[in-house]
């Protein structure tokens, strides 16, 4: 960052003050966040870092699951991506893909995604997802 940023950044967090959820500024513009308007759109790179951002939330509450630690890589981000499009809460709901993960049997887990409202409302999503759940691997 710049030496203006840096000075810029704090006042600008003052002034503008934390809103978690989007509001009307002054103006009537929708904003949310430190005065950042929702009706300019997103340029790539912001949406980019937020995307990012999200994805390590997702993966900060996935090492809360006590299944997380036993998989593999693959398998981890598979749990990852369904806590960024779920959420904490619909994603504990999948209570056959969990006993399924305790007992180490990833052909059932794969099967329980798939099985599920989820999977109808993702598509190809899930099916990718549950590949890999199956697999542990990319390839």
């Amino acid at each position: 960052m710049s030496d203006a940023v840096d000075l810029a950044l704090p006042r600008i967090r003052e002034a503008e003050g934390y809103r978690q959820f989007p509001y009307k500024d002054t103006v009537g513009v929708s904003t949310i966040g430190y005065g950042c308007a929702l009706d300019v759109g997103w340029p790539e790179p912001f949406a980019s870092a937020v995307c990012k951002l999200q994805t390590e939330i997702a993966e900060t509450a996935c090492r809360q699951l006590d299944v997380y630690a036993d998989l593999d890589p693959v398998r981890q981000s598979v749990l990852v991506e369904m806590m960024f499009n779920l959420g904490p809460a619909k994603l504990a709901q999948f209570t056959h893909l969990f006993a399924a993960l305790r007992a180490h049997d990833y052909v059932a887990a794969a099967q329980a995604m798939l099985d599920s409202k989820w999977a109808i409302q993702v598509k190809s999503r899930a099916v990718r997802l549950a590949t890999l759940m199956q697999k542990g691997t990319d390839a």
